[in-house]
């Protein structure tokens, strides 16, 4: 059995790092259904190395990918 992780929704990513930092959910939302639709089983987030708000920013994230995807999160 493979297990599909997805590890687009990333700090990296040159759509989603400044939807993050700009705290907009369109394009992590759109992401995010669209990886759950193309049969991910986990979405792995990464904030990068956020030491000064990376708390407030991990659960904005979670909360924003939840509205539109019931997969596990990573």
């Amino acid at each position: 059995m493979v297990i599909c992780v997805a590890e687009n929704i990333n700090i990296m990513s040159k759509t989603i790092g400044p939807a993050m930092k700009e705290k907009n959910p369109k394009p992590i939302q759109d992401l995010a259904r669209t990886l759950t639709e193309n049969g991910a089983d986990y979405l792995d987030l990464n904030i990068g190395p956020a030491r000064k708000g990376g708390d407030e920013m991990m659960e904005w994230l979670v909360k924003t990918v939840q509205e539109v995807s019931d997969l596990p999160l990573s």
